[in-house]
This record gives C-alpha cells, structure tokens and sequence, in this order.
C-alpha cells in the first residue's frame, strides 16, 4: 500500500508541456495536435475535466530506457482514471539542485496554470548530493509556489523511486527531506522507498542504466500511484 497523508481536495484530450523548447503538444484522448498554444487555450482545452499536473525530471520526463511518451506513467494514469494532464520537467531537477537550463522544480511550479486540480511532484533523486535542510527549503518554496499559481490545486509529493537495495544514504535524505516539507504543508505523500517502487514486483523495471524506469517500470509506477491520485480528484457532478 502506498504510504499516503492526505489532504482535504479543493477544486478544480491530454496535455504535455515542453518546457525545453517552450512549445505545447496537445493530446486529447488519441487526436495529436501539435501547435505552440497560450495558456489561456490550454484552459479552454481541458474544460471541465480536473486537470493534473505532473511536475519532475527525466523520471516523469522520459529517458531512453522507455519508449515515449504514452508508455509513462502520466499518460499511464491519465488513461485509467480520464483526467487531461501536463508535464513540466527538466532533465537533472529536483528540489535543490538545477537541471536543464539551470531549472528546479520552483522554476517549473512557476508553470502551473491556476486551473490545476492536483499537482503530482515527483522527486527528486537528483537531489541526492544536497543536504536535508537544502531539500526541506526547496521543496518549501516550490510548494508555496503552486499554492500561489493554482490556489484551488490539491499537492502530492511522491519521493524518488530507486530500483535497488540497500537504498544510498542520499536518496533517502532526499525521500526524509520531502516528505518532512510535505507533511509540514499539509500535503499528501507517498514513499516510494517503503513501498518498494520499482523492486516489488516484475522483473525489468529498471533499464539498462540501472536508474530509469522502462516501460513495464512506468506501468508499475502508474499502478502504486493511482489509488493515492484518484483519492486527490474532484468528484465530477452528472
């Protein structure tokens, strides 16, 4: 079971930023179109469908362990529980350490539209090499960022997932670190570490480069989140 403190819900086909190249790939439900869009026609978009943003580096983003885009646990979870999403990501972010382009995940969080209903952030091992208090304080501001851009938007912080065992010492800092500031906001969190994320389960989980998920890795993360996320939704009135 995922270990999970919830937080009361607030309110209120598919969406991909591409922070990278400042473009928007809009998927809804199976139709592809790809055009640069203002955020006010992301808005328009998603219509009355609780909007989920997915806030992460290159384990939400994608590495070359996997094979796209609609085999990550984004659209994974989009597809089981029909709810239109966003990703904002950078290669090498976390909480206290830059990735691509210099960006954490505050640089991301200030992305977040004010329609968000759930806000996932996932991460970040990257942040392995900074201290706790280094984390605690990033992961702080990121939050209060979100809460600033989307005030109606529900936050669940999900620690790195890590494929081996023992687990490095800095990546459990990392998991002690948010989930420290995501209790302390108020905010749903599940533990990957404890719930043995990418090692329970199938074998090839992890790829070849003994970090990332693969596919059936990806799967296996959509399927210990989904009960945590779908708790997080707005119930949709008939």
């Amino acid at each position: 079971m995922n270990t999970l403190a919830r937080r009361s819900p607030r309110r209120n086909g598919i969406v991909t930023l591409l922070t990278a190249v400042a473009s928007v790939t809009v998927l809804l439900f199976g139709g592809v179109f790809a055009s640069a869009q203002p955020a006010a026609a992301v808005e328009k978009t998603v219509g009355e469908r609780p909007l989920v943003v997915f806030i992460g580096n290159s384990f939400t983003g994608g590495s070359a362990m996997d094979t796209g885009g609609i085999a990550r646990y984004p659209s994974l979870l989009s597809a089981k529980l029909g709810f239109p999403y966003m990703t904002l990501t950078a290669d090498g972010s976390g909480y206290a350490s830059a990735g691509t382009d210099s960006r954490t995940f505050l640089s991301l969080a200030k992305k977040v539209p004010k329609n968000a209903s759930v806000v996932v952030v996932l991460g970040s091992d990257d942040d392995a090499d900074n201290t706790a208090a280094e984390i605690r304080a990033g992961a702080a501001e990121t939050y209060a960022r979100i809460h600033d851009q989307a005030p109606a938007a529900v936050i669940l912080a999900v620690a790195s997932p890590w494929g081996e065992t023992p687990t490095p010492k800095g990546i459990t800092t990392a998991r002690n670190a948010v989930r420290d500031a995501a209790l302390q906001d108020g905010n749903a969190f599940v533990d990957t570490i404890t719930d043995k994320w990418l090692i329970a389960g199938p074998a090839g989980q992890v790829g070849s480069d003994g970090v990332h998920p693969t596919d059936v890795g990806h799967a296996e993360m959509a399927k210990y989140l989904a009960p945590a996320l779908s708790r997080l939704l707005p119930t949709r009135s008939a």
